[in-house]
């Protein structure tokens, strides 16, 4: 982890506003909307500035480094504007941190499904309670696993 020291009274806010982020790569793009309009105008930047010119040079000069360069311009764009895409396309579902996957209800221990049904008076407080203790559990399994845990422990438990 790298500190943040701005000064030192300021020292410590830096550093611990650092550890709030997963990764440096988080720490220095914290934002989605940042991070879909930074690749929006670097898109834009690639089409306008270098586009024409490349082109232009590729026609009236075919040399190879010309046309190596075209093949560079070209890979860049295309992979600009498919991440600028998918970012446009996915900004309303947000997306999984990096590091924090979906949890497979086969990893979640019977356990947790049994101290989660125990410490809360339903199913719904009971489910979320599992999905706290498993950030990664989508509510379908956890409320799978709450309703085979409750049919196993029968009346009494429901």
């Amino acid at each position: 982890m790298v500190p943040i020291v701005a000064s030192k009274q300021q020292g410590r806010i830096g550093t611990a506003a650092l550890c709030e982020y997963r990764s440096m790569a988080e720490w220095w793009n914290p934002s989605r909307r940042v991070e879909r309009w930074w690749q929006t105008i670097v898109l834009a930047w690639l089409l306008v500035f270098f586009g024409p010119s490349t082109v232009d040079k590729v026609i009236t000069e075919p040399t190879a480094w010309n046309w190596a360069w075209l093949a560079i311009w070209l890979f860049a764009t295309v992979g600009s504007a498919y991440f600028a895409v998918e970012a446009w396309r996915t900004r309303n579902n947000p997306q999984p941190a990096p590091g924090e996957g979906t949890t497979a209800p086969s990893e979640i221990p019977a356990d947790d499904v049994c101290s989660a049904l125990a410490s809360t008076n339903g199913r719904i407080p009971a489910i979320r309670a599992l999905r706290e203790q498993h950030p990664g559990l989508g509510l379908k399994d956890a409320m799978d696993l709450i309703d085979a845990q409750r049919g196993e422990r029968g009346p009494q438990g429901q």
